[in-house]
C-alpha cells in the first residue's frame, strides 16, 4: 500500500473519532458560568439527564454527583439556594430535612399556564389525595411556566409514577411547580426558563382518562393547593405575597370591610322656656317647631294647664 493511500485512511479514521465525539457532545448539557449566570450550550432530548451519565467525559460536568441520586452542585445562582438542600434531577419529590425556615414569597411576575379553567379540584378524590388541580386542556395546547426558574424535572410516561410526560420547575421565589400528563416536553433538567416560556404541550399521558394538565405548587416538597394562590377565573394571582412560617403555609386575607354599627345621633343639649304671661302649651310648641305632647312628655305634664314663671323643656 502506498504512503498517498496510507495517509488517506489515517485521515478518514481520525474524522469519523472527531464526528462521533462531536455528535456525543450535542447530547448533554453543559454549563458555562460567566459573571454568575448559567447558560446552556447545548440540551438532550433524552428523558433526563441522569440517562446519559455513563457516557459522559466531558471536563465541564465533573459538578455531578455520582452518589445517592443526581445532584447539580447547588450554585448560589439557582433558585432557592438559601433554602432548598440539592437540585435532584432525578428523584420527583423533594423531601427536606427539617421544618421550613419562615420565609416570604413574592408571587408577583406570575404567568398562567394556559387561560383554561379547573376540571378537577385539589383535595381527596376517590379515597386518593389529588395533590393539584386539573385544568381542561385540549392535547396539543401550549404549556407556560407560571414563574421565573430553572427545570429540575423533565421526564417520560415510564418513570413518573402516572404523571405521564412530567416537568417540574424550581423558581425564584421558592416555589416549585408541577406539569403533568403533556404529550410533548419541550424543556430539559437545568434549562432556565422566564414566565410564560412555553414547556411542553398539553396531553393524556400517565394515570389520565382525557386530555388535561395536572398542576401542582409546592414548597420544600410539601403541596400547596393551588386555589389558596391563583384566581383560575382570572387567570393571575390573588395575592403577591405568600407567608411561610415552620410547616404552615398561610396567605393573606383580603382587607374586609367591616361594617360598623350606626353611631346615635348626637343629641342636642336640652333647651328651657320660661312661661310668661298668656302663654300657653300650643304657642310655645309652634315657637319651638315641636308638639304639645312632645312638650308634655319632657316635662310629665297630664294636663295643657301650666302656670306664668313655669320653667318648661321644650327640647
Amino acid at each position: 500500500m502506498s504512503k498517498r493511500f496510507k495517509y488517506k485512511y489515517i485521515n478518514l479514521f481520525l474524522l469519523l473519532i472527531l464526528f462521533c465525539r462531536l455528535s456525543a457532545q450535542e447530547n448533554h448539557i453543559r454549563f458555562n458560568v460567566v459573571n454568575d449566570t448559567a447558560r446552556i450550550d447545548a440540551v438532550i432530548e433524552d428523558d433526563s439527564l441522569g440517562n446519559l451519565i455513563n457516557s459522559m467525559y466531558d471536563s465541564n460536568l465533573d459538578n455531578v454527583d455520582h452518589g445517592n441520586g443526581l445532584l447539580f452542585t447547588y450554585f448560589n445562582w439557582m433558585p432557592g439556594y438559601n433554602l432548598y438542600q440539592n437540585f435532584d434531577i432525578v428523584t420527583i419529590h423533594y423531601r427536606h430535612q427539617g421544618s421550613a425556615p419562615r420565609d416570604t414569597i413574592d408571587l408577583t411576575g406570575y404567568h398562567h399556564p394556559a387561560n383554561y379553567r379547573i376540571t378537577s379540584n385539589y383535595g381527596y378524590r376517590h379515597r386518593r389525595m389529588h395533590r393539584g388541580v386539573d385544568l381542561g386542556y385540549p392535547e396539543g395546547t401550549p404549556v407556560a411556566a407560571a414563574w421565573d426558574g430553572i427545570v429540575r424535572i423533565s421526564k417520560g410516561t415510564a418513570n413518573t409514577g402516572g404523571y405521564g410526560n412530567l416537568v417540574v420547575i424550581r423558581h425564584d421565589n421558592g416555589l416549585e411547580t408541577y406539569y403533568g400528563h403533556l404529550s410533548r416536553r419541550l424543556v430539559n433538567p437545568g434549562q432556565m426558563v422566564k414566565a410564560g416560556d412555553i414547556i411542553g404541550l398539553g396531553g393524556n399521558t400517565g394515570r389520565s382518562y382525557g386530555s388535561h394538565l395536572h398542576f401542582e405548587v409546592r414548597y420544600l416538597g410539601n403541596d400547596i393547593n393551588p386555589c389558596r394562590l391563583i384566581d383560575f377565573d382570572n387567570f393571575k394571582t390573588k395575592f403577591d405575597t405568600l407567608y411561610i412560617s415552620g410547616y404552615t403555609v398561610s396567605v393573606p386575607n383580603p382587607t374586609q370591610q367591616v361594617e360598623q354599627p350606626a353611631k346615635p345621633k348626637p343629641q342636642t343639649s336640652a333647651q328651657y322656656y320660661k312661661v310668661r304671661k298668656g302663654d300657653n302649651l300650643g304657642r310655645i310648641a309652634a315657637k319651638y317647631h315641636t308638639t304639645v305632647s312632645k312638650i308634655k312628655k319632657l316635662n310629665h305634664l297630664r294636663s295643657d294647664f301650666i302656670r306664668e314663671g313655669q320653667r318648661l323643656r321644650v327640647r
